[in-house]
């Protein structure tokens, strides 16, 4: 019996050992703001446009702008990227570029402490700097009705704080979680990581105070953020709504996390006028 209490003795140490590094390192695990700033060294193509956005603390968000070759509907995707990239990374730059096909401009911008935006990175920075990237749009004489919330994966929870407190045309979430602690608990079920987490960006519950249009895309296969995030969050969303199931034809190594939506943009095409009820075309 001794034994057996020193034993289990030290798998409770081990395992409070462990949940403590997660807490500690809770900051550099939910947002990877090191590896973004590596990737942020990209080189802006042809027909993009870089500039600063201005917040209410003085730090300015470095940007970068789209604007379709064609066909320009005078719509605009507010781009929030995913974790561990930069707005200025070769794939993103790509990635932005691609949303042009739908005939929209696109705005992508890095959150303070990502890629190439001076700042500390937290949950409510992350939420005020989508609120000025939103803001100058506004500015710069864009209808809120002609703006596209789009949230990738971490740029989800900003995404849909964002929807829940202005007007705009849709919101495009793919690879979207419910919640953070959600998804760690997906990747740490044997912990009570729940409770340890302290960043939330809790979109299921924020959801239902949406009141526009939203399309969920999401790769049945992906192995960052698992399915039935995008189930969950369908069912709490109000419509008109939609659930695109993307399939992993381009292999990026995450099962879908990351291009599928990009390299598949014919199929948002398709899926927008459903969901508006009208094509996206200009005013």
């Amino acid at each position: 019996m001794r034994g057996l209490r020193i034993v289990v003795a030290l798998v409770l140490l081990v395992y409070a050992g462990i949940a403590g590094w997660l807490k500690w390192h809770e900051k550099e695990l939910v947002f990877a703001t090191t590896a973004s700033r590596q990737r942020s060294a990209g080189e802006i193509p042809v027909g993009g446009e870089t500039l600063t956005i201005p917040t209410t603390d003085g730090s300015p968000l470095a940007a970068v702008r789209f604007k379709p070759a064609a066909q320009d509907s005078g719509y605009w995707v507010l781009h929030l990227h995913g974790n561990s990239d930069s707005a200025f990374s070769p794939m993103q730059l790509r990635h932005c570029q691609q949303l042009t096909q739908l005939g929209v401009s696109a705005l992508c911008f890095d959150y303070r402490g990502f890629g190439r935006s001076p700042g500390e990175v937290s949950e409510a920075a992350m939420l005020e700097d989508a609120e000025a990237a939103y803001q100058s749009l506004r500015v710069s004489g864009v209808p809120d009705d002609r703006i596209l919330l789009w949230g990738h994966s971490l740029g989800s929870g900003p995404a849909v704080d964002l929807a829940t407190r202005h007007p705009a045309a849709a919101l495009v979430l793919f690879g979207a979680f419910t919640s953070v602690p959600e998804a760690a608990a997906d990747r740490y079920p044997w912990l009570p990581v729940r409770w340890l987490v302290s960043v939330r960006f809790d979109s299921r519950n924020r959801l239902p105070a949406v009141h526009m249009p939203v399309v969920f895309a999401h790769a049945e296969s992906d192995t960052v953020i698992a399915f039935h995030h995008a189930q969950d969050l369908f069912a709490a969303a109000r419509e008109p709504k939609r659930l695109l199931v993307l399939g992993d034809r381009t292999k990026d190594g995450f099962g879908g996390h990351v291009e599928p939506l990009y390299d598949q943009i014919a199929v948002l095409r398709t899926a927008l006028p459903e969901v508006f009820g009208h094509a996206i075309t200009a005013p």
